[in-house]
């Protein structure tokens, strides 16, 4: 006992000496505390609300309703590495404290026991008091209920750091963990629709799955449902019930503590090999495109496809489309052609901020060690920013013919192409003025960057934005015009007029930032590398 009270005592110390050593945690513990004590007080009251509003109207439908919740919340919390990119509770590295002579359940338990303390898990407390107290029928089952209630939660920690070192045993796979985070991203766009699809009337279906469910009590066997079950029925009296599903948590608690001292064998003690390569691939290298300019594209698609967070623009930009629907569902079936103007222009804008040459990594250097005309280095960044963007450009296209005529539809198109270029040549100068610095040699490339651009490069980027927004309105206004004068047959004039002017007035602002990169690329490597 002395050793895991030391344990957890160094665990916390070392959670606190981290969060109190940097200024930036600090700031955005501070930030983010407000917000937390919100949600929890949000949480709480739905709890409260939610268990007096069953237990006087339908009881018998309190406890597979609390199953079903419960379940639910575990699954999204244990899987929020993949669905939100965040973890909610850490999985503490176990390296340095293999060399003692300390039994590895001793040390599993401790960091379960640390991960009580965390901010995110504290939130919780008023939620678990509450179902405590809305639950218990008189108040001297009131512990017995937040005992129940807590081993729910402890459960919900273990089973989090069970995932926590799956995924920590994948990422020596560096294919298998992308492909994987790739997955979770989508899921979690997915899930995010939910809102959307209750405002669109889709609900229903919902709430229909969730009323199937919870009369067949499908959740019953479900080990994040044992321990709040136990609680419901300690609150009632039901003793005989109550210990049984107590003694399947505490099961369930111990079974999980025995799967992370099975992994943290397997995999700190090298056990567990997940990084062997694929015989697949193992070929020579051959470039599928052609000539240098394609050589560079395809090696900024390839660098591209390796990192999850740009990976997710394929579904991030699928959310204006899916709110113009929402739009179109509100109004009764009616969208103007100026809405649909004024979401192709700002749909161009979505390629500001992509082209930066952080995605290089420390190989930037040799990047423009080789002898190529810089405009093509530019060009072809600019070029896979658009393409991570085109299906959600198709997808709009696809909203406009849903919500409005047909000949519509080629104008949203031209409009919004004309705007990716338009930014990504104003971007150009973002990523030449203001470079993000990478990581420093040994860190997590995909973790945070060693510096920020600044308030300055804020201020840039927003008269970029305006710049954009303003040099692309010409062109939106040449591809709107045959509506306006309500001659769509001028489109086959207008169309190609609006793209080759785009497409001339990007040409112009790419040799004009070719010139700039040109002076001041010494110190864009110097600055990326932290080299001054």
């Amino acid at each position: 006992m002395d050793r895991l009270i030391a344990l957890v005592a160094l665990r916390i110390r070392l959670d606190l000496r981290a969060a109190l050593g940097s200024r930036a945690r600090m700031a955005g513990l501070l930030v983010a505390v407000p917000g937390l004590l919100f949600v929890s007080a949000f949480q709480a009251f739905l709890a409260f609300a939610g268990v007096r509003f069953l237990e006087a109207h339908a009881p018998e439908m309190l406890v597979p309703a609390l199953s079903a919740v419960a379940t639910v919340a575990g699954v999204l919390w244990v899987l929020s590495p993949l669905l939100a990119g965040i973890a909610f509770t850490e999985a503490h590295d176990l390296t340095r404290l293999l060399q003692f002579p300390v039994p590895l359940p001793l040390l599993v338990t401790s960091s379960l026991l640390a991960n009580v303390l965390q901010p995110m898990v504290l939130g919780q407390a008023p939620l678990a008091l509450v179902l405590a107290v809305s639950l218990a029928g008189h108040p001297a089952r009131i512990p017995l209920c937040l005992a129940f209630v807590g081993l729910t939660l402890l459960f919900l920690l273990a089973a989090s750091q069970i995932a926590g070192l799956l995924l920590h045993g994948i990422a020596r796979n560096r294919r298998l963990h992308d492909r994987l985070l790739f997955v979770g991203l989508g899921l979690g766009f997915l899930i995010s629709l939910l809102p959307i699809l209750l405002l669109t009337g889709g609900g229903g279906s919902l709430g229909f799955a969730f009323s199937w469910v919870v009369d067949r009590d499908l959740l019953a066997l479900s080990p994040f449902a044992w321990g709040i079950r136990a609680a419901a029925h300690a609150g009632r009296g039901e003793m005989p019930a109550a210990l049984s599903f107590g003694l399947l948590a505490v099961a369930s608690l111990g079974g999980a503590v025995v799967a992370s001292t099975f992994l943290v064998s397997r995999i700190y003690r090298g056990e567990l090999d997940l990084g062997g390569g694929s015989s697949l691939g193992r070929g020579p290298a051959a470039m599928r495109l052609p000539g240098a300019l394609g050589a560079l594209l395809e090696k900024d698609f390839r660098v591209t496809w390796r990192d999850p967070r740009l990976k997710a623009l394929l579904f991030t930009g699928l959310a204006g489309p899916l709110f113009l629907l929402l739009f179109w569902k509100g109004t009764g079936g009616t969208v103007g052609s100026g809405v649909l103007l004024v979401m192709a222009s700002f749909m161009g804008l979505s390629t500001l901020g992509s082209n930066s040459f952080a995605i290089e990594g420390r190989g930037l250097a040799l990047l423009l060690g080789f002898p190529l005309e810089r405009w093509k280095v530019l060009v072809a960044k600019n070029l896979g920013a658009i393409a991570l963007r085109l299906p959600s450009l198709l997808f709009l296209g696809a909203a406009a013919l849903f919500v409005a005529p047909w000949p519509v539809v080629p104008a949203v198109l031209v409009v919004t192409l004309s705007g990716m270029l338009i930014a990504c040549a104003a971007d150009n100068f973002m990523s030449i003025l203001f470079p993000i610095a990478l990581p420093a040699a040994g860190r997590n490339p995909y973790g945070p960057a060693s510096g920020t651009r600044g308030l300055g490069a804020a201020a840039f980027a927003a008269l970029l934005m305006f710049g954009a927004l303003s040099v692309s309105a010409p062109f939106a206004f040449l591809a709107w015009l045959p509506l306006l004068l309500e001659r769509p047959s001028l489109w086959w004039i207008s169309l190609p007029l609006a793209l080759a002017g785009a497409a001339a007035v990007y040409a112009m602002l790419v040799a004009w930032a070719e010139r700039l990169l040109l002076r001041r690329e010494p110190e864009l490597v110097a600055r990326m590398l932290a080299e001054e």
